[in-house]
């Protein structure tokens, strides 16, 4: 398998300096599921402010995580795209979710605008 067919099988998105509110799950989720993406990992941080606190107990996250881990096992909207059931938290500071098959893929990348600037940079 080469790098492209590996990277359009799973499609990996940093989250880092974006707030939940500007995070489009479901817009997300919809254009990957259209490049035919076999999960998605939205990487978001572990929450834990570099070590000044304890961070959320026995979640391995933060706020931002718990948001998008709330989003993605309870947003209806979502459960056309993904299979909600598939929800991997086991790595800190990231989660991971596999996307409903799609046989015929009607796009190659995501849009520009699927993300609007990190509010950090506002």
């Amino acid at each position: 398998m080469t790098d492209e067919e590996a990277s359009r099988r799973e499609l990996v998105l940093d989250l880092h300096g974006y707030h939940p509110d500007d995070v489009g799950l479901a817009k997300i989720a919809e254009q990957a599921w259209e490049m035919g993406a076999e999960r998605i990992q939205l990487i978001h941080g572990h929450g834990r402010a570099r070590g000044l606190s304890p961070g959320f107990v026995n979640t391995n996250t933060g706020y931002f995580g718990l948001r998008i881990r709330n989003a993605l096992r309870h947003d209806r909207e979502l459960r056309q795209w993904i299979k909600y059931t598939t929800l991997d938290c086991s790595d800190w500071g990231s989660t991971a979710v596999k996307l409903k098959p799609n046989r015929k893929p009607t796009r190659t990348k995501l849009d520009d605008d699927v993300l609007p600037p990190p509010s950090w940079k506002r």
